[in-house]
């Protein structure tokens, strides 16, 4: 059982002068606030809320970058019954946007936004023809650096343990948000999950650049080490963004023990440290990096254990998570001080409701995923098939979880909720997994799955390959399955991040379409140069807002241009026939099956978007003519007609 019943309880109990909070938004501009001041400063904004006529059972919705301004209200919110809804504050046109839908969503609410965000907001509802839902908005800000907190202090209420404490609007969230209703109890019960799986003490000191506004850096630093009575700094995200490298300068001389980053961060501070590997670093004092909110790489979790060992880091210290907002946020967590534990799957092997596949290492293509441990205590967790029938163990099925730590539903939905949570409690992740002695382990989003000719790929795993092209950078490429719409069939999609002219772009676009071919035997039917790669507050790449932009058409106009320059760069002038009998042989042969490119002895046929089907035939019409001299494997070794003539003419000889 959890020590609290509400969160209000959690910080009077905890009120306390030698435990405290760090802000951390430059490398000399750090502010330290007690426990027991920061309660303070609470009942001081409550006051000032109060007197604006925001009472318990409104709602305020948190638009703040600055930390301790929103732990500040946060606090404030909950000691007054008010139900804050923190959303991660942005200037670009989809934050605000957001920030309306959600405003228009909630009942009796309010919006507590900082001056210079407010005047962006004008500008913004002023450009898109908006006035009318601004001024709504506008009329119910509470501009937080214009609030009277040095009057009478606030009234605090008692909750109910049952009592929604905040709504989480899941970080993804487009079109119609969904905000996650969560209870006290829900709270109060995965703080005291969590803090006993990572083995927190208020020895502890924990350093953190997740945001506020999203539910890891929130729930699981800031609760969940208040509620362990330990003291913590929070650094601010622009920050580490910028200076990724004052991370863990900042770890050595607070002398850390615990820290937190999901996969993409990692990647940042290693591309960092490459350039200027700082100096005089001592890690010795970490026992707990903390890895979770996004799909992890065993492969740089290896990587930047290794890199940073000689500054004293602990092999063993990676603890790779897993959870969602929907269950309050922990769901599983792996064993202390133990190495990262990984399995390979043959990805052919990875359709729901079959039994996966382990491969040996280096005997054929395989995908590696991160075993996440067991499920937090007091949480059930169950593989199913599409029918609901519970699995066995290295089954591929649906997730569901059950708990006290599980949401009820979503705010003003009862028909998801519903289509989620079943009426035994079971609720649906979303997510594909399977258990493996035990532990669990995430394949991927059941949304996310791309699936061509029949075969389910999973996105992170294209992603990894295509980062084998010279160019593409991780978080720079994203896969994801798209429909035409004059096709109901689905096809693959590479979206990559390019700034520069479309010229530029071909020579990657031929290479990518090459490696994705030679590993996967998938046909990247589209590449796409963009400008931004959509992501949430924590850094996932939101796959799902790219597939839609590409289905409503608008992409359409660079890859008009683009398939322009393929064209005029495939088009090869011929005088006549060329290259040996051999050569000119395939030509023949292939011929059939390529349609709009001129082909010609060094044609290669990886870079002109054939799939693995036309591939398949290829290999067979050539094995009528030439038996049993070649695999198909060896179309992705010698893919010019020349070089597979000389092969075959070798093979002769």
């Amino acid at each position: 059982m959890p020590r609290f019943e509400t969160l209000n309880a959690m910080l009077a109990a905890d009120a306390r002068d030698d435990r405290h909070i760090t802000f951390i938004d430059g490398e000399r501009d750090q502010r330290t606030l007690s426990f027991k001041r920061l309660r303070q400063r609470a009942l001081g904004a409550l006051g000032a809320l109060q007197r604006r006529g925001i009472s318990r059972g409104d709602a305020l919705i948190l638009y703040l970058g600055d930390n301790e301004r929103f732990l500040e209200m946060f606090w404030a919110c909950l000691l007054g019954g008010i139900v804050p809804v923190p959303l991660a504050p942005g200037s670009n046109d989809e934050h605000w946007r957001k920030l309306l839908r959600v405003f228009a969503q909630l009942d009796r609410a309010s919006v507590c936004i900082d001056a210079p965000a407010l005047e962006r907001f004008d500008a913004f509802v002023a450009a898109q023809g908006m006035g009318a839902e601004g001024a709504v908005l506008r009329s119910r800000c509470v501009a937080v650096g214009g609030l009277d907190i040095a009057g009478e202090p606030g009234e605090p209420v008692q909750p109910d343990p049952h009592d929604i404490a905040f709504i989480q609007y899941s970080s993804g969230s487009t079109g119609e948000p969904k905000g996650v209703l969560l209870t006290h109890r829900n709270l109060t019960i995965n703080t005291a999950q969590l803090a006993a799986g990572a083995g927190y003490t208020d020895l502890d000191s924990v350093l953190s650049w997740m945001p506020l506004s999203h539910d890891m850096g929130l729930i699981g630093f800031h609760l969940t080490l208040l509620s362990a009575g330990a003291s913590h700094a929070i650094m601010r995200t622009e920050l580490f963004a910028r200076r990724p490298l004052l991370w863990l300068e900042l770890a050595s001389q607070r002398r850390s023990t615990v820290l937190c980053s999901p996969n993409f961060g990692f990647q940042h501070y290693l591309r960092q440290y490459a350039i200027k590997s700082p100096q005089g670093l001592d890690l010795s004092s970490i026992r707990m990096i903390m890895n979770g909110a996004e799909p992890i790489s065993a492969d740089v979790c290896r990587r930047f254990v290794s890199t940073m060992a000689p500054h004293g880091l602990k092999p063993h210290t990676m603890f790779t998570v897993y959870g969602l907002a929907e269950a309050t946020l922990a769901v599983s967590v792996p064993r202390l001080e133990l190495p990262i534990e990984t399995v390979r799957l043959d990805p052919a092997s990875l359709r729901a409701g079959e039994r996966v596949r382990e491969v040996v290492a280096h005997s054929g293509r395989s995908v590696e995923f991160v075993k996440l441990g067991q499920p937090v205590a007091g949480v059930e967790l169950r593989i199913v098939d599409g029918s609901g029938a519970v699995l066995d163990e290295r089954t591929l099925g649906h997730v569901h979880i059950r708990g006290d730590n599980v949401t009820q539903g979503y705010y003003k939905d009862a028909k998801r909720t519903a289509e989620l949570r079943s009426a035994e409690g079971w609720f649906e992740t979303g997510d594909l997994g399977l258990l493996w002695d035990g532990q669990l382990i995430i394949t991927g989003r059941a949304k996310d799955l791309i699936i061509v000719n029949g075969q389910n790929h999973y996105p992170h795993d294209l992603e990894r390959i295509a980062q084998q092209t010279v160019g593409i950078e991780a978080n720079r490429v994203v896969a994801a399955g798209v429909r035409s719409p004059t096709d109901d069939t689905e096809a693959l999609a590479m979206f990559v991040l390019h700034r520069g002219a479309l010229a530029e772009f071909v020579p990657l676009v031929l290479e990518l379409r090459r490696v994705i071919a030679a590993q996967t035997g998938l046909e990247a039917s589209h590449i796409v140069p963009v400008r931004n790669i959509p992501k949430t507050s924590s850094g996932k790449l939101q796959r799902y807002a790219l597939a839609e932009s590409f289905e409503q058409g608008e992409f359409d106009g660079p890859l008009a241009e683009l398939a322009g320059l393929l064209s005029a760069d495939a088009a090869e002038p011929s005088d006549g026939p060329t290259g040996t009998p051999t050569a000119r042989r395939l030509q023949a042969i292939c011929a059939a099956f390529v349609s709009g490119h001129p082909l010609s002895p060094q044609t290669n046929l990886l870079e002109i978007n054939l799939n693995s089907l036309n591939l398949a035939r290829i290999h067979e019409a050539i094995d009528r003519d030439f038996p049993q001299r070649i695999e198909v494997t060896d179309l992705f070794d010698y893919p010019t007609l020349e070089q597979l003539a000389d092969f075959l003419d070798s093979t002769s000889a």
